[in-house]
């Protein structure tokens, strides 16, 4: 075996940040790309290391770079991952050789950033510990942790079933059957803890973990799964080199566990059903008693011969999943944690985000969510509460940006959430299901906003019970024993002899501790908005 240090396709190497200019305290940190392992980059050609990472200056330069290359081994690699002055990701590439004047050779070099296409992997604002009692009816779904959102098949009270589980956005738990009691528990791990920072693959140990365990092996499960939402629309990732890594172990024995891409196509009329054509097994992760990272390569299957639906009938909440599988018909407690899904074939050692930044994703807007407003229009995404109504391209919708295959997942929302016809009727009548009378072009109006104050739906102390949507009524409150300063303005009741003012109101005498009452009418407040807002709904 002989080393020698061999000079980079540039002497100097300079880096530029996502905007076009130069990255000034950008970083070069560089690994084994077979094993993952810290590997030095090299200042001359008698082997004087960098420190790893490497900093590059103000102007974003830094160099010599010369690289190690093994006579015995002459395809073994750098992985490199250059990063801006805050930590975030620039670009990477991996297996990096010089040999030749740059990068590349051994197969092919993949060149992308290192982004986790699985939001919120350590799982956070997770449901904490739950028992999973066999249900009667199936399939049984629940969301674990919130994460990808936006586009997916709306996951209501009345979800959408596919072949393969429930649809929707978040980290959910699905199975097929009622034959065996599961439970989900979220286990912290010791502060004196690294479980992942040993071996040839290291990475940063999260909080805590989840732990599935099922407690008995009766046969006859069909499927049993956590599944990761990735992206809506099926057809951006076709054709794509992907990896996917999880962390995991058993508490006893060896268990193989499966990963699966889940490509949907929708829910419209036409739409590729589901089938072993749109469920591809990408891997099996044989794991064992201790924590192990496994690293699974694919190419994501060509949608070429599939589709979304027939033009005018679609739903526009195609999309992809990933479905890590738990052992049928077996009794067996599982740990795994960090599920990830990057673009190209890649190992990247260590995947780090903070809270901040995965909160930052999982509680942006979601259809269905109100804000109010001073800008006269609605933001792109967003349309106005102007008791108007929204459907299919083929329906008689009155709000043109809620017109088409797009509101879908918010017709779907207010339709399941707002159960009486009265407060969000749909044209000639409710049918089967919200996405049958999307379907059938019926329209579906809003619950009413404009003029009114927005109030939470429930029974509140002492008022009269409110369902969801509901935008009729009103609230009388006697004022029997509350203090009123002087001054304040009330309206009385029935027909007395009150003092009445021209526009209905009576200031409260300075004498006036409690309630005021005249002539046997009873005094109450008179609420005086002071400004009005625009009230828009998130597609």
């Amino acid at each position: 075996m002989s080393i020698s240090y061999v000079l980079g396709a540039e002497p100097i190497w300079y880096i530029v940040n996502n905007n076009g200019t130069p990255s000034g305290g950008a970083t070069l940190t560089s690994y084994d790309a077979l094993t993952g392992n810290a590997k030095p980059i090299y200042m001359n050609a008698e082997g004087a290391a960098w420190d790893n990472p490497i900093d590059f200056d103000l102007n974003g330069t830094s160099g010599p770079f010369y690289f190690a290359v093994d006579s015995a081994n002459p395809n073994d690699g750098y992985f490199l991952v250059v990063k801006d002055a805050q930590g975030n990701p620039l670009w990477s590439v991996n297996n990096y050789l010089p040999a030749g004047g740059g990068g590349g050779g051994g197969g092919g070099t993949d060149y992308s950033q290192i982004l986790n296409y699985i939001t919120n992997g350590p799982m956070i604002n997770h449901i904490g510990n739950t028992q999973i009692t066999p249900a009667v009816s199936l399939p049984i779904s629940l969301v674990v942790a919130p994460s990808n959102h936006k586009g997916f098949t709306p996951y209501t009270s009345v979800p959408i079933i596919g072949t393969y589980g429930a649809l929707g956005p978040d980290i959910m738990f699905l199975k097929g059957s009622t034959v065996n009691q599961d439970n989900i528990q979220f286990m912290l791990f010791a502060f004196s803890s690294s479980p992942m920072a040993a071996g040839s693959s290291t990475d940063i140990t999260p909080v805590d973990f989840l732990q599935y365990q099922c407690t008995s092996s009766n046969t006859g499960d069909v499927y049993k799964c956590f599944q990761f939402p990735i992206t809506q629309k099926v057809k951006n990732l076709s054709n794509q080199k992907m990896t996917f890594k999880v962390w995991a172990m058993v508490s006893t024995g060896t268990q193989t566990l499966p990963v699966y891409l889940r490509q949907y196509y929708g829910s419209g009329t036409a739409a590729t059903p589901e089938s072993t054509s749109t469920l591809t097994l990408i891997g099996n992760c044989a794991v064992t008693t201790t924590w192990t990272a496994f690293y699974l390569n694919f190419t994501v299957p060509s949608v070429g011969l599939n589709s979304i639906g027939t033009l005018g009938s679609q739903t526009d909440d195609d999309a992809i999943y990933v479905q890590l599988g738990m052992p049928l018909d077996t009794a067996v407690i599982i740990s795994f944690t960090k599920p990830a899904l990057y673009l190209g074939t890649i190992q990247p050692p260590q995947d780090f985000n903070t809270y901040d930044q995965i909160d930052s994703v999982n509680s942006t807007a979601r259809t269905g969510d109100v804000k109010t407003s001073y800008l006269s229009t609605a933001p792109l995404g967003w349309i106005a509460m102007n008791d108007g109504s929204i459907g299919n391209t083929g329906s008689a919708a009155t709000i043109p940006a809620a017109k088409g295959a797009h509101a879908f997942a918010l017709f779907k929302t207010i339709w399941d959430g707002v159960s009486n016809n009265t407060y969000a009727p749909v044209s000639g009548g409710r049918g089967s299901t919200a996405l049958a009378d999307f379907l059938a072009n019926k329209t579906l109006t809003l619950p009413r906003a404009l003029g009114r104050a927005l109030a939470g739906a429930g029974s509140g102390s002492g008022l009269t019970p409110t369902t969801l949507g509901e935008w009729q009524g009103q609230e009388t409150v006697l004022l029997t024993g509350v203090n009123l300063p002087s001054g304040t303005p009330f309206n009385s009741t029935g027909s007395g002899t009150a003092l009445i003012t021209p526009d209905g109101t009576y200031n409260v005498p300075a004498s006036t501790s409690n309630a005021y009452s005249q002539g046997g009418n009873t005094a109450f407040f008179i609420i005086q908005p002071t400004t009005y807002f625009n009230v828009f709904i998130k597609l």
